[in-house]
């Protein structure tokens, strides 16, 4: 691009000596006839030979300009802006160039604001994940009626749903009710452990304490006959309590009977007779991941010494909790243990469990 006109500068026509309407030719002579003349070759004087030079790159500079078409006819237009008269209310008349940058600057400004409201009407009218989410949740609402037919919808629609709620609080009360039964005839939960409430929608809440223990299978070598004559249930001779007790991970492959139940992280149980009595403590701790509840279960029990082959004692534990702890033999160095909870306290959180723990040797 030409750089402008500068206020009082000789343009290229008059350093060149010809009509700014001169042809090809006569730049081109004219341009020769000066290049011999500024040549510095042909000075000897340091001083003029330097002035000659910028004078010769200056020449150069000019008809490289008017010996080119297109440059020459920018370089026109641009004198003719410099020239532009005002109008007279004092305006600036546009010459060709200016105009035609003008115009281009008006069709780039133009296009920018196409492509910009383009994109604005592209977002406002496309739904986002917000609007969308929003726009199902309302697509779930009851919708009013807005004209007769709607309102003739209307009924149909409140008996399906009262229709459809009758049914759920019909199988809710069934299932509650199975499910009370089913503890009370595992002897997991009694009658003053299962507490009701009524919810808000004035259906009865059945609430069970969380029974989440460890009913593990008895070792291979350790597993009792499925049915045990009355004459061998007894507790053999010299066969005592006394002893430390723990919880062995079953051989591999043998998985807990009940998958509902929660696996233990450590069970272990001591256990002394001393002048006709038992003492015993016992310390657990259960994997409870879905409950925000007390995974240790730790508590004392004391009763008196038994011949038989198994006793049940009560047993007391931290912030109130209390139940009752059967211990029975399945073999000389296996016990099995089934506690319950009849009242769980401030700390417990879990109501009962059942574990096979084996007898350390010392």
């Amino acid at each position: 691009m030409l750089a402008s006109q500068r206020a009082g500068e000789t343009d290229f026509y008059a350093e060149l000596g010809v009509a700014s309407n001169a042809s090809s030719e006569e730049i081109r002579n004219a341009f020769r006839a000066l290049a011999r003349l500024l040549h510095p070759d042909q000075h000897i004087d340091p001083q003029l030979k330097k002035i000659a030079e910028a004078q010769m790159r200056k020449l150069n500079r000019i008809y490289e300009v008017l010996s080119d078409p297109d440059l020459r006819r920018d370089y026109d237009e641009s004198l003719e802006e410099e020239s532009a008269p005002l109008v007279p209310d004092g305006r600036l008349v546009l010459g060709p160039v200016a105009r035609r940058r003008l115009s281009r600057a008006a069709w780039a400004a133009g296009i920018i604001c196409g492509v910009g409201l383009l994109i604005w009407f592209t977002e406002e009218n496309t739904p986002g994940p917000q609007s969308r989410a929003r726009d199902q949740d309302q697509s779930s609402l009851p919708i009013a009626a807005s004209s007769p037919e709607a309102a003739a919808v209307k009924p149909d629609q409140a008996s399906l749903i009262a229709s459809l709620r009758a049914d759920l609080k019909a199988v809710t009360t069934e299932r509650d009710a199975a499910i009370r039964e089913l503890g009370r005839l595992r002897g997991t939960v009694s009658a003053a452990q299962a507490t009701t409430s009524e919810t808000d929608s004035g259906t009865t809440e059945i609430r069970l304490p969380a029974v989440a223990i460890t009913e593990l299978p008895t070792p291979a070598k350790l597993q009792a006959p499925a049915s045990v004559p009355p004459s061998r249930a007894e507790k053999p001779a010299g066969r005592k309590l006394a002893g430390f007790w723990f919880y062995a991970e079953p051989p591999q492959g043998q998985h807990n009977k009940n998958q509902s139940l929660y696996l233990p992280e450590y069970i272990e149980a001591t256990i002394s007779e001393e002048n006709g009595a038992v003492y015993g403590k016992y310390r657990s701790r259960f994997r409870i991941v879905d409950r925000a509840i007390s995974p240790d279960v730790n508590f004392t029990f004391t009763g008196n010494s038994t011949t038989g082959a198994q006793a049940t004692f009560p047993w007391t534990g931290a912030g109130g909790a209390k139940g009752e702890v059967t211990v029975k033999f399945m073999s000389e160095n296996s016990l099995r243990f089934d506690w319950n909870a009849t009242d769980l306290g401030t700390q417990q959180g879990l109501g009962a469990g059942t574990a096979i723990l084996t007898r350390r040797i010392e």
